[in-house]
Parts: structure tokens; C-alpha cells; sequence
């Protein structure tokens, strides 16, 4: 469920929020709900690739299991739509 927020943005920032909505045929509580979701969705990434970096074993488990996956069906299936839109 949505929650109504009080956001604070520069002049600017909020010029280029709404432009983009438009352009996007959003408007600007969704652009700026699916922005805000992309940029957890990076991070996060960013976070997992770091922790693996530390960890070679834990890497090369996620390979092999990766290789495994591939021959026995073809791949990973497609990600879920909304996981896709949001990074």
C-alpha cells in the first residue's frame, strides 16, 4: 500500500523530476516511486558484487551453481518484470 510523504526537492531537481515524468507518461509519484526503487536496486547489487569480493568461495559456489542451472535447463528464467523496471 502507498503512503503519502512530504519531500523537499530543489528547484531544479523537481523541474527535471516532472519533465521526465511526462516524458514517461508517469506522473511524478510514480516516476519518483520507481527511481527511488531503481537506486535500492542498484545498491544492493553493489553490495552483493562487494560481499562476493571478500568471499571467493561464496563466488565460485554462485558459478558453479550458475553452470549447473544452464545445463540442466537452458538457463535462469527471465526476472519478474517489476525487478527489471526497477533497476
Amino acid at each position: 500500500m502507498a503512503e503519502k510523504v512530504t519531500l523537499t526537492l530543489s528547484a531544479d531537481t523537481l523541474a527535471r523530476a516532472r519533465a521526465e515524468a511526462r516524458a514517461a507518461g508517469m506522473s511524478l509519484s510514480e516516476w519518483i516511486d520507481r527511481a527511488a526503487r531503481r537506486a535500492a536496486v542498484r545498491d544492493a547489487a553493489r553490495r552483493h558484487e562487494e560481499w562476493l569480493a571478500t568471499d571467493p568461495d561464496a563466488r565460485a559456489e554462485l558459478e558453479g551453481f550458475d553452470r549447473m542451472a544452464d545445463r540442466l535447463d537452458g538457463g535462469w528464467p527471465d526476472p519478474p518484470t517489476d525487478l527489471v523496471d526497477a533497476a
